[in-house]
């Protein structure tokens, strides 16, 4: 799984993770982004995040890296 579908599954969070998701999701420059490297940098650098953003993003990449390290 990629880390933008995992961020697709999280869009209904009631959360910064969420809200992270949905704004991440209706990002027409983003379309073609899948990896945590390549969000990452999109959200942080072309964007300007502010540092709310930054920390939803930061406990996102938290919460694939668990889900991806913990698959068999």
């Amino acid at each position: 799984m990629t880390f933008r579908q995992w961020l697709k599954q999280q869009r209904y969070r009631d959360d910064l993770v969420g809200d992270l998701a949905r704004d991440f999701l209706t990002d027409k420059c983003s379309r073609w982004l899948r990896s945590v490297k390549s969000i990452r940098r999109h959200i942080l650098f072309d964007h300007n995040a502010a540092p709310a953003v930054a920390m939803a993003l930061a406990q996102a990449i938290h919460e694939y890296i668990e889900l991806v390290s913990s698959e068999p």
